[in-house]
């Protein structure tokens, strides 16, 4: 019994993380004035796609679980699914549901900077449930092992490739961009820091 509670709380943590960061990114995206790596990525490939965000989100995170697990299937969990296909599902539905749909132009920026606010949280939320690692951050294990570097070394490599792919495709670069790399990882660290602290959220086992 305790393992079974054990096991819902965390894939229940994990979706609540996911909804959270498909929060964050829909503010981001709609913002118009650059994204993270990834979504900059999506974006790009839109201009080529007739499909929503959420789709693309979809269609390129399952590709990744694949070839991922083809390759290493030790990688991907139950949480691996729920936040690689998750997300691209939220995203869909915070839109079908008209939720974000504009931002005003005077706050782009402010937009920007509380949709990585929140996407930091959500990932830490999703971290602490400790379901299995996303995608996009399996695939970061994948060149650092076929590069042998370091994680930082892999990570940087991946979001330069995909900033510069989803530019390449049609994506937006700009000051929104910096936002987010300047204040992603702090909102995350903070998450992961005091969040524990806090019983809900804390999945270690009794």
């Amino acid at each position: 019994m305790i393992e079974k509670n054990y096991s819902v709380k965390k894939y229940m943590l994990a979706l609540t993380g996911t909804f959270v960061a498909a929060i964050g990114i829909r503010l981001i995206v709609v913002s118009g004035s650059g994204a993270d790596a990834m979504s900059t990525f999506i974006m790009g490939l839109m201009e080529h796609l007739p499909f929503r965000f959420g789709t693309v989100s979809n269609i390129f995170n399952g590709g990744l679980l694949v070839i991922i697990f083809l390759y290493d299937r030790q990688l991907i969990g139950v949480g691996s699914i729920i936040k690689s296909i998750g997300v691209g599902i939220f995203l869909n539905l915070i839109e079908s549901a008209g939720w974000l749909l504009n931002i005003p132009a005077a706050l782009d920026y402010t937009a920007v900077a509380a949709g990585t606010i929140i996407l930091g949280i959500g990932t830490g939320i999703y971290l602490l449930a400790n379901a299995g690692s996303a995608a996009y951050d399996s695939l970061m294990i994948v060149l650092q092992r076929l590069l042998k570097v370091s994680v930082k070394t892999a990570r940087i490599i991946l979001d330069g490739s995909f900033f510069l792919a989803g530019y390449l495709l049609g994506g937006t670069i700009g000051l929104g961009t910096i936002i987010v790399l300047v204040l992603m990882g702090p909102s995350l660290e903070l998450t992961l820091k005091y969040l524990p602290k806090i019983e809900l959220f804390r999945t270690n086992q009794k």
